[in-house]
């Protein structure tokens, strides 16, 4: 018999296998840690993870890696939350380019409305997100070399499978 641990995701796991597929297995051995841009919302980043913040945009990286994972967020006080799927449209016209939606979600929370596409500029490939609940909208970006940010076992693709509301 293998013996039980528990995965980081607070499910039984064994063989470095995490059931609930929030952490890929080369992350069960990195020490992760978890961030709060904001009080409304948080998400795990391996610890030697670099961050910067001014007053809107956080900025997270590791040093001499090609990819960076920046998040905004808006929590809504009143009145109705516009879909993540309009707020993407409006940002890709914006923004005129070739845009390609991607079809899997980044974030597995079933109660959040989420929508993203990537792009490609200045040699970079670029992926804009967003992630609605009721009160609050996160909009986040990656970029970097196509192979990062393709890679849907990143570091800061499994920042976004961890991405969650923060209780408050």
């Amino acid at each position: 018999t293998v013996p039980q641990q528990e995965c980081r995701c607070g499910s039984p796991s064994s063989r470095n296998h995490c059931p609930a597929q929030r952490f890929p297995r080369s992350f069960h051995n990195t020490i992760m840690k978890t961030v709060r841009p904001t009080s409304s919302y948080q998400f795990q980043l391996p610890d030697e993870i670099r961050e910067s913040t001014d007053t809107r945009v956080s900025s997270f990286w590791i040093e001499g890696q090609s990819l960076l994972l920046q998040t905004s967020s808006y929590q809504r006080i009143e009145g109705e939350q516009i879909p993540a799927e309009q707020r993407l449209r409006e940002r890709m016209a914006k923004h005129a380019s070739d845009w390609e939606s991607l079809a899997s979600n980044l974030c597995p929370d079933p109660a959040v409305d989420q929508a993203a596409a990537e792009q490609q500029a200045d040699g970079l490939v670029w992926i804009h997100a967003y992630f609605v609940w009721t009160h609050l909208t996160v909009y986040a970006t990656l970029s970097g070399s196509a192979e990062s940010v393709r890679d849907p076992n990143s570091w800061a693709r499994t920042a976004l499978k961890t991405l969650s509301v923060s209780l408050q």
